[in-house]
């Protein structure tokens, strides 16, 4: 499908053609564009006049409209494969995709329903979660690891999904390897903020290849991983329901999640007083939908192991994409991860 390059292209017309596909005999009159959220994607909140009285009045389009949406379009079109492919195939709190379209240019978009016309609370990495909301966070992250897990056709079914190896993962090996790039973020605040220890780009990199080579063992179960589950991609329903959003699916261990999800979202002393029993209980959530869990010695094993996944992304990650204070405040929370769980040591490096 022909995707717009800029917002004058997102015409009645156009948005007709994409929406009717899965809703049909839906015609759009007229559109225009409530506000613009800049960062890896262009975020638009449109409104949209249709023939349809049911049809909701705002939706959220997602669409590479920034200087630097060239570098992403992987990016892009993995989430488009994540609403097209994967949710339907997982029981997932996740928003309704109304339209997900590519283009042979490598291109993708998605349209979402309006979160906020139902009132949900969205929440941010400044304000770390709680015991017990982390618990059903876990709950549904089981429920989505569990439908595809060790799953035969795994990789043939989800071949469009990257895994977490050094060339997926080229970007940020780029600036990690690139001495003048790596300085930038080393000496911004999330570096200072960082124990020096960390600030060794060999040794960080020696980590992620320990990392994938474990990944790689027999006894390693793997998933379809949400990919990027951090506070701000997570939010509640009305009801206190757990939502998932903003998905970067990837293929690898079922710990890259949980490491991430766990370090990322609670306060630094209390992941130190938590970690252990939230992993128990993810495990024990993994029993009750079928699956033979891994052990807990395991577990807390690969949970150590993948600390060194969203150090990597916190420590260079664009403050194009988040803001300065987001970035130190996630790397801070990885950075004492790695010393706390001697992360180093877990990989021999």
């Amino acid at each position: 499908m022909r995707l717009p390059t800029d917002i004058s292209d997102i015409t009645p017309a156009w948005l007709t053609e994409l929406l009717s596909k899965d809703e049909p005999g839906l015609v759009v009159d007229s559109v225009s564009i409530v506000d613009v959220q800049h960062g890896a994607c262009t975020k638009l909140r449109v409104a949209a006049r249709t023939n349809r009285n049911d049809f909701p009045s705002t939706l959220m389009m997602k669409v590479g409209f920034e200087p630097h949406s060239i570098a992403m379009q992987q990016m892009h079109v993995n989430e488009y494969h994540a609403y097209a492919d994967l949710i339907p195939t997982v029981d997932l709190n996740a928003p309704k995709c109304f339209g997900a379209a590519k283009d042979d240019e490598g291109r993708a978009l998605v349209v979402l329903e309006d979160l906020c016309l139902r009132d949900v609370e969205f929440l941010t990495l400044q304000n770390p979660i709680g015991f017990d909301l982390a618990k059903r966070f876990l709950e549904g992250l089981a429920r989505f690891h569990a439908r595809w897990w060790n799953a035969p056709d795994l990789d043939s079914r989800f071949g469009w999904a990257p895994d977490t190896s050094e060339d997926c993962f080229a970007h940020y090996f780029h600036l990690l390897d690139t001495p003048e790039q790596f300085q930038r973020y080393a000496t911004a605040p999330r570096g200072a903020a960082m124990p020096k220890m960390l600030l060794d780009p060999p040794r960080v990199h020696a980590a992620h290849v320990a990392m994938t080579a474990a990944h790689s063992s027999k006894n390693m179960a793997m998933v379809v991983n949400h990919g990027d589950m951090h506070l701000g991609n997570l939010y509640l329903d009305a009801d206190g329901t757990p939502g998932f959003l903003d998905m970067q699916p990837r293929r690898g261990a079922w710990s890259i999640d949980v490491s991430y999800f766990l370090i990322a979202g609670l306060d630094l002393v209390d992941r130190r007083r938590w970690e252990g029993t939230l992993i128990q209980h993810y495990l024990n959530c993994l029993t009750k939908e079928g699956v033979d869990a891994p052990a807990f010695d395991a577990a807390w094993a690969a949970y150590r192991r993948d600390v060194v996944w969203g150090l990597l992304i916190w420590m260079l990650n664009s403050s194009q994409f988040q803001t300065e204070a987001n970035n130190t405040a996630a790397a801070t929370r990885f950075a004492m991860a790695m010393v706390d769980l001697d992360t180093f040591g877990v990989l021999g490096v």
